[in-house]
């Protein structure tokens, strides 16, 4: 089969997909474009990208080399260290960040967090489970800090989920199975579509069928090409250096072109390296900031989603000051560059050179998302910062 038939095959798949609802919950260039000006009208989606593993401010604010697309982020709407973590170790401080709450040690470490997530809170008010979505470069225990086991809220205000493949990753994988990969798509391939797209309609309204209307076929496109970027996606192998990381922020990016939903949460990883590998940390860095400038590029050119979306982007937790006996970096110092971590964020709802007040806490951002989009986060211990973002 060729891969143009394929592609075909695989959109059919797709658009079946989306309309059955069986997607339901269950990755060196730097910068990009930065979002559209700063509004104060609150935004109707907030994507928050969590740097996991731990990643020390020296690093993500510290080194342009490193991560200039934190950098320009910050540049364009706030940039903030100091933030306190929630929690001694990656999943604590996550699950802090995802509850408003912080976590204190325990042995062993419950499976789901015993108080309600971000996520769940607004699933409860956005009941369409494409709504909100949890993108996560792990799949089995990482995607546990996504649900918890709070009785008025768990399995029943789930996310959807993103991982690995991918949302359209079961469909896709019988396909790629059967037929192998196709070669990306070429760049002159979408003027052809659209070509041959309106010689069909030239032919369907010659024999008397009304043409779709424009929005009707705007979204037709929209969704055609999100759907075969998807599968440029899948035929392209990512490896290396956070190759995981860059597969959950792809799968975050189709999500937010196809499904446009109000919450997507990305949470990276792969900065754990830290500790045994110096140089691993640094490429790592590299990789999810190249990853993270493809990201904001695409959301940038999306006129529907530029003016309309907050991007957050904040570190789990930080590391040691001083590098440990094998050159890399511990966790354990209890040093401000361990406990504390750098926030950046633009787009909607951002006040733009704002510098935050003190104190400051990681578990804010709980309370913060909700007072964004309106939702209710009644048992989260933050406080919403309306120092840094608009909520009238």
């Amino acid at each position: 089969m060729t891969g143009r038939r394929l592609r075909a095959v695989v959109l059919a798949a797709g658009l079946a997909c989306l309309a059955a609802g069986r997607l339901g919950p269950s990755g060196a260039d730097g910068g990009g474009e930065a979002l559209a000006a700063p509004t104060r009208a609150k935004p109707e989606r907030v994507v928050l990208v969590v740097l996991g593993g731990g990643v020390r401010t020296e690093e993500m604010l510290g080194r342009p080399d490193l991560m200039p697309t934190v950098r320009e982020i910050g540049r364009a709407g706030v940039v903030s260290g100091g933030w306190a973590a929630g929690g001694d170790d990656p999943v604590d401080a996550t699950e802090a960040i995802l509850t408003g709450r912080d976590v204190p040690p325990t042995t062993p470490n419950p499976t789901r967090p015993a108080h309600p997530t971000v996520l769940e809170y607004a699933r409860k008010v956005f009941p369409d489970p494409h709504a909100v979505w949890y993108a996560s470069y792990a799949d089995g225990e990482a995607l546990d800090l996504a649900v918890s086991g709070h009785a008025a809220f768990g399995a029943a205000f789930a996310p959807s989920f993103a991982v690995g493949d991918g949302p359209f990753g079961e469909p896709l994988k019988g396909l790629f199975a059967r037929f192998g990969r196709p070669n990306p798509t070429p760049a002159r391939a979408w003027a052809l579509l659209d070509a041959m797209r309106d010689a069909t309609a030239a032919a369907a309204s010659r024999r008397g069928v009304a043409p779709p209307t424009a929005a009707a076929a705007a979204e037709e496109r929209r969704l055609e090409r999100a759907l075969l970027e998807e599968v440029d996606r899948r035929a392209t192998g990512l490896a290396g250096p956070a190759g995981l990381d860059a597969r959950a922020l792809r799968a975050g990016l189709t999500v937010l072109k196809v499904f446009r939903p109000r919450l997507l949460v990305v949470r990276l990883g792969q900065a754990d390296v830290a500790m045994k590998d110096l140089y691993g940390y640094w490429d790592v860095l590299k990789r999810d900031d190249a990853e993270l400038a493809r990201f904001r590029r695409e959301l940038a050119a999306d006129p529907a989603l530029a003016t309309t979306t907050t991007l957050i982007v904040v570190a789990d937790l930080g590391r040691d000051a001083a590098q440990n006996a094998a050159g890399g970096y511990s966790r354990g110092d209890g040093s401000a560059s361990l406990r504390t971590v750098a926030l950046v964020a633009e787009g909607a709802g951002v006040r733009a050179g704002a510098v935050a007040r003190a104190p400051r806490a990681t578990r804010d951002l709980c309370p913060t998302i909700g007072r964004l989009l309106g939702v209710p986060t009644p048992f989260a211990e933050g406080r919403a910062r309306d120092d840094l973002f608009v909520f009238d």
